[in-house]
């Protein structure tokens, strides 16, 4: 279930009412984490020595949402924050949730979390910091770090391996080299879980600025090749960091990567996308696609469905990467479309999608100063970019047309006429019609 965002007002009453109640209680995780970095959490997390039921019995309006976890969901109006009871996690057999839980102390909790810079607490009362894992060092190094044995973090949730790049880029911190080496040695294993986390994961690392960062460390990890779909990116560059058999060899930090490191030029498309407006994760697929390669908008066909199947993504998602796939070369030779044409792609819904991906893969300002003149143009006509049809397939069946092959081809021709001024008014338009029908 996902929570509401939360202000730190809300989430310190529930600690103090906790505390009162003779319970430990902390601010727990990620708002941590932001606070020591100077940024304002969206949500706030508590962590308490009390029982669900306990915490049930304090606040009213709560709900037990993670029974076997003890997580308790604590409402006020619209704002939700998530109360947990510290853990500990018994075996992992699915790499993804323990099989059982025992419930324990902040200490022992802090143990069993991800990363250090996410395994911190700070009681909002006392204005106490609690660090069990060396996790306020980490983040003053910007370092992202596994808890404890890397290897055994990431066996216990194969989705920490897709977690990693996405903090660390998020964050703007280093991974520390024996969690990097660990993500790499298990990167295979992120395809136990399912496409639909993979592809959230996926989606959070992309609609973010950090988006050319996390990018590059998928690549640097090895994990770009165990969520891409193979058809996409195959033969386009060896893996040196992997054998025939996708195994990952040890190598040298100074070893050239498969798509460059922090490279101006590794991503050129995915770097170039406009920042504001908020960028979809269909059009940075669709970046992340054209980086891979190069013609790949030539040979759309299959891309959408294998991207679609690979992070289950949603009907209208697929249809934008379809619809940009096949209108990209059409823009690229903008000047010589008639006006109907640049009009009909304007009105279309991926329209600002697609309008990014050109100016991206143009990059020469130029040419995009010339394009956004035209459209500014086009604008700016009094008739509109999408104005309503003058004639409609019953003004068609009125005149006698009978539907058949040419009967869509009529109307896309009277209104593509439309488009571009030829009429003057629906008198003119049926005028037309008239002819059109006759032959005449």
């Amino acid at each position: 279930m996902a929570k509401s965002a939360s202000n730190p007002e809300f989430a310190t009453a529930i600690v103090r009412r906790l505390q009162e109640a003779g319970h430990v209680a902390y601010f727990a995780g990620g708002c941590v984490r932001d606070q020591l970095l100077g940024r304002s959490p969206a949500d706030y997390d508590v962590a308490t020595s009390a029982h669900p039921e306990q915490v049930m019995d304090l606040f009213g309006r709560s709900q037990q949402v993670g029974v076997s976890f003890g997580v308790v969901l604590v409402r006020q109006k619209q704002q939700t924050v998530e109360v947990a009871t510290f853990r500990s996690d018994g075996q992992y057999s699915d790499g993804r949730r323990p099989d059982h839980v025992e419930f324990s102390t902040a200490q022992v909790d802090a143990q069993r979390r991800d990363f250090t810079c996410n395994g911190l607490f700070f009681d909002p009362i006392a204005q106490e910091l609690h660090d069990f894992v060396g996790g306020q060092t980490d983040i003053q190094a910007r370092i992202l770090r596994a808890i404890g044995r890397a290897e055994q973090r990431f066996a216990e949730d194969y989705l920490r391996l897709l977690r990693a790049p996405r903090f660390a880029a998020k964050l703007g911190f280093e991974i520390e080299p024996v969690t990097l080496q660990a993500i790499r040695a298990g990167a295979a294993k992120i395809r136990q879980i399912s496409k639909e986390r993979i592809g959230e994961e996926l989606r959070m690392m992309l609609e973010h600025p950090a988006r050319v960062r996390a990018a590059e460390l998928l690549v640097t990890t090895g994990l770009l090749d165990q969520i891409w779909p193979e058809p996409l990116h195959a033969g386009v560059v060896e893996n040196p960091s992997r054998d025939r058999q996708g195994a990952v060899n040890e190598r040298s930090d100074d070893q050239p990567l498969p798509y460059g490191r922090g490279s101006d030029t590794a991503w050129p498309t995915l770097a170039a996308l406009p920042e504001p407006p908020p960028v979809t994760r269909s059009l940075a697929l669709a970046a992340m696609q054209l980086d891979l390669q190069p013609a790949a908008m030539q040979t759309w066909e299959q891309a959408p469905e294998l991207l679609r199947d690979a992070f289950l993504l949603s009907n209208d998602e697929t249809a934008a990467l379809r619809w940009i796939g096949q209108k990209l070369p059409q823009l690229g030779v903008w000047p010589t479309l008639r006006v109907a044409v640049l009009k009909r792609l304007c009105a279309d819904g991926h329209w600002r999608d697609l309008y990014a991906l050109w100016q991206a893969q143009t990059r020469d300002s130029a040419t995009q100063a010339a394009l956004a003149a035209r459209l500014a143009e086009l604008t700016a006509d009094p008739a509109g970019i999408a104005p309503v049809p003058f004639i409609t397939g019953n003004d068609l069946m009125a005149l006698g047309a009978q539907p058949g092959p040419n009967f869509k081809r009529w109307l896309e021709e009277l209104y593509d006429r439309q488009l571009e001024n030829e009429f003057r008014s629906r008198v003119d338009a049926l005028d037309a019609a008239k002819a059109l029908l006759s032959g005449t």
